[in-house]
């Protein structure tokens, strides 16, 4: 009898790579920059918003500042990335079984940003397709992985019935704890967050790996099977 199909849902940034949180800078200095500019407000508050509600675009629309939503993602998001290809990612990758499981590349970001990375990375061919599209903030109804329903909606995109057979892998905590709280499986990628805590502190993670070249080795029913013994 064949296992339940599940989905497997992996973040963007900070999470398919790494780079001490380099480009996770970039974009908080070109938000705050951005916020200062054309919305009159200072990067300490643009920020503020970002911890609050887990997008600064989130904490603009909660708190009522008038803004264009699309602008916004448009120009905050055209940073210098400063990674390259993994090769053993792609190895990794390339192994994923997508005829038994589904698997999404779920930002919190928009799509292009996300496409960059991937092409960046050398890996876009294998998580994207014109069926398998990238669920981002747009996908979502313009919400942040801090809401609960960021995650229904994931789960109908990828048709998974049930909440415990999606699981997330995530860099940021609190993304970790909503998609707990929603009853999706949850592995933290990073042994120390952005801000220095360490892993082992996150309850709601089932799982922890320093690394996302670790995931097949604690996943390993969303990979193919290695060939067995050769018969004698």
């Amino acid at each position: 009898m064949a296992p339940p199909r599940r989905a497997l849902f992996l973040d963007c940034d900070d999470t398919l790579y790494h780079n001490d949180f380099r480009t996770a800078e970039l974009l908080t200095l070109s938000i705050g920059s951005y916020c200062v500019k054309h919305l009159g407000i200072s990067v300490e508050k643009s920020f503020q918003l970002y911890k609050e509600h887990g997008t600064c675009l989130k904490g603009l629309e909660a708190e009522g500042i008038p803004h264009d939503a699309a602008h916004f993602l448009d120009q905050v998001h055209m940073v210098d990335l400063d990674f390259g290809e993994d090769a053993h990612l792609r190895e990794i990758l390339g192994r994923l079984d997508h005829s038994a499981h589904e698997v999404r590349v779920f930002t919190a970001s928009v799509a292009s940003h996300a496409q960059r990375c991937l092409e960046r990375l050398g890996v876009h061919d294998l998580l994207v397709t014109p069926e398998r599209t990238i669920i981002d903030v747009h996908s979502v109804g313009m919400r942040s992985k801090h809401h609960a329903q960021a995650f229904s909606i994931a789960q109908a995109i990828a048709q998974q019935p049930e909440p415990s057979g999606c699981t997330l892998v995530d860099d940021n905590w609190t993304n970790i704890r909503a998609a707990k709280a929603a009853g999706w499986r949850t592995v933290l990628c990073g042994s120390v967050s952005r801000y220095g805590e360490a892993a082992s502190e996150l309850k709601e993670a089932d799982w922890v790996i320093s690394s996302i070249h670790e995931l097949e080795a604690i996943l390993p029913e969303f990979f193919v099977a290695p060939p067995g013994p050769a018969a004698q």
